[in-house]
């Protein structure tokens, strides 16, 4: 049954990657084309010794993969690290980063495709960063005897509904896993119903609170770069979604007409800046894009421009961390926490649970449930600031107890032979 699936699911996909190579879509570009076919530059040669394959699915994973990168590139060198990615942002994303020897992105796992992919790399090993379940991918690598499972794995319910119910196209794949290190203990459970062992499995937490022993970005140098008035206290909002930024702007515009404050709204996605822009015009608010000379002398700035997020909470006093005030789930709370900075959150975060349980229990994050308990906080942070600063140092704790995910990955790697060890 396994099989049939899998050659069904083979031939349903060389269809379509045959019907868009006659009308390939107008938004692929040529290049984009090429790397999806599995088409690496003329004379590429794979590392010595193989390579150390890391996949990313898109820019949000390929963040989230640059402390695991870090230390992979420390004890093995960056030059046998191989990354793939299935965005063209995070291809950007990597090419930027500089953290692996050669970025590319994942062919389509079409046999006639990722064969040569795979014959050109020479993988050791297949690290997948949270969960890509490519079926014929993954049957591919088993069949050579090639060892791959999930690291920083992390994977929800309906997911595990879905493979369950196309378990004989998912079976394969899933069963000839060597590992799976999720973040937490939920997603070990979920693992083990889609099949995983538990002698495969280990909880070692998330690579993203890694961030915490990176270098601090130069606050002097964003500031003179976008023109932020010294002495004007800032709060940046985050990842914002459609919603929160009017409930943003309910609570920040009558506290504008009376205090000296900086705002910046950063919407998760940049394909949104129109919309948030007549949002600030409709309610008769000045403002200024990122991108425009001087925007910090503005009231308000608007994010257009991506990657920039991390600075941006770095130059802040305040942080509220999107997606939360509406039913998105929320986003990485300790983004803000790692630069010691207090949080604010919406009551909506149902993926990051965890995080809010470790931040709350230690006083260290303040939920609002809308736009008038956002403005009610503003403003006692405005009157009364010391607790708030307080605040920050507890979260900047917070992270630091959680942090150790990637040496932890690995170790056990290591230890289980899938990773020479190192005498570094």
């Amino acid at each position: 049954m396994g099989k049939l699936a899998l050659k069904s699911y083979q031939w349903l996909l060389r269809a379509v990657v045959e019907a868009l190579c006659v009308f390939p879509p107008r938004k692929l570009e040529k290049e984009e084309f090429a790397l999806r076919l599995g088409r690496l530059p003329e004379g590429f040669k794979a590392p010595e010794g193989g390579s150390l394959w890391v996949h990313g699915a898109s820019l949000g994973e390929v963040i989230t993969l640059r402390p695991f990168l870090k230390e992979l590139g420390r004890l093995y060198g960056r030059e046998r690290i191989i990354c793939t990615t299935t965005s063209m942002d995070g291809l950007r994303q990597l090419q930027k980063d500089e953290l692996c020897g050669f970025a590319t992105l994942m062919p389509v796992e079409l046999p006639a495709c990722s064969v040569p992919f795979i014959e050109k790399i020479k993988p050791k090993l297949l690290m997948i960063n949270e969960t890509e379940i490519w079926p014929l991918l993954l049957d591919t690598l088993k069949q050579r005897g090639i060892p791959y499972g999930i690291v920083n794995g992390r994977i929800n319910e309906k997911s595990v509904r879905m493979m369950r119910l196309g378990w004989s196209l998912f079976e394969s794949g899933i069963r000839g896993m060597s590992f799976a290190f999720p973040q937490e203990k939920q997603y070990l459970r979920r693992f083990r119903i889609l099949g995983i062992d538990d002698s495969k499995q280990q909880a070692f937490g998330c690579f993203k609170y890694d961030i915490a022993s990176a270098p601090m970005p130069d606050i002097k140098a964003i500031q003179n770069k976008y023109g932020f008035v010294e002495g004007r206290r800032l709060i940046c909002f985050g990842s914002t979604h459609p919603g929160e930024e009017a409930y943003i702007i309910e609570a920040v515009k009558p506290l504008l007409e009376t205090l000296d404050l900086g705002i910046i709204i950063a919407p998760r996605h940049v394909k949104r800046v129109d919309e948030v822009e007549k949002i600030i015009s409709q309610q008769g608010l000045s403002y200024k894009k990122l991108s425009e000379k001087d925007c910090g002398k503005s009231r308000i700035v608007l994010v257009d421009s991506m990657g920039v997020l991390r600075d941006l909470y770095a130059l802040s006093d305040l942080a509220y961390v999107g997606g939360s005030l509406i039913k998105r789930g929320g986003h990485n709370l300790m983004e803000p926490a790692a630069f010691s900075k207090p949080v604010i959150a919406g009551p909506y975060n149902f993926n990051f649970r965890y995080e809010v349980m470790a931040l709350n229990k230690e006083s260290a994050i303040k939920i609002v449930n809308g736009p008038n308990e956002l403005q009610a906080v503003i403003e006692s942070w405005c009157n009364n600031p010391a607790p708030y600063i307080e605040m920050g140092k507890r979260a900047r704790l917070v992270l630091d107890s959680m942090s150790g995910a990637s040496k932890r990955t690995i170790e056990a790697l290591q230890k289980l032979g899938f990773l020479p060890k190192c005498q570094i």
